[in-house]
């Protein structure tokens, strides 16, 4: 929910409600990075949040680019787990690095994209089946990362509305949690416990200078 409805819940003012929300992103951020995707099958994608610039689309507009990776228990099916990454450029050398630090890659294993050149640097180090893709088709090769984009991007822009680039990685990071613990159920609260007591104090002007000084690195 948005900090404005977390406001009249807790009946606190908007500042706090919001600092609360980012703490409990960081401790999103630290579940997330405990472990790497692991499968036989990946597909990756790259896709754009933010406003259009005027006159502007696609690559050219000021849009944050954000790396999507999906793991699958089969090619084109059974979706497992996701990988969000905020990447400065679509360049193979920022695609080979993201990827690398977010799977375990092998020769056995197969990595569907949509035939932006970039994917091909990792060709060493995974089969990587890098066509074009119609998304019209009904069961196209990343059906499944699509919808799940899809999905992202409308809670992003329908809950929050404005989010500046700076802030993109906090709120990814609650997308990514929440869609790789979409079949915890009732343990949840152990999973939550579990990280809580890995939490440490941190203020408002702490998260402000942490984000301040990590921009230039994903903006």
């Amino acid at each position: 929910m948005s900090a404005v409805d977390l406001c009249s819940i807790l009946d606190v003012n908007y500042k706090t409600a919001l600092l609360l929300e980012n703490k409990c992103r960081i401790l999103m951020s630290l579940s997330n990075s405990d472990k790497l995707l692991n499968s036989p099958f990946y597909e990756a994608d790259v896709f754009n949040i933010g406003a259009k610039s005027k006159n502007k689309a696609g690559r050219a507009s000021e849009q944050q680019p954000i790396l999507g990776i999906l793991s699958t228990d089969k090619e084109n099916n059974y979706p497992r787990f996701i990988k969000l990454r905020v990447i400065t450029d679509y360049t193979g050398l920022s695609l080979k690095k993201n990827i690398e630090k977010c799977c375990v890659l092998s020769h056995d294993a197969l990595l569907n994209t949509d035939g932006e050149k970039g994917f091909n640097t990792l060709n060493e180090e995974i089969q990587v089946k890098n066509e074009k893709i119609s998304y019209e088709e009904k069961d196209h090769r990343l059906l499944w990362l699509n919808m799940i984009i899809g999905n992202i991007k409308n809670n992003i822009t329908g809950i929050y509305h404005g989010i500046t680039k700076r802030e993109m990685p906090l709120f990814l990071n609650e997308q990514e949690y929440r869609f790789n613990h979409r079949k915890m159920g009732k343990t949840i609260m152990d999973k939550i416990k579990k990280y809580l007591q890995r939490s440490f104090p941190i203020s408002h002007r702490q998260i402000v200078y942490i984000l301040n000084i990590s921009a230039p690195h994903f903006s």
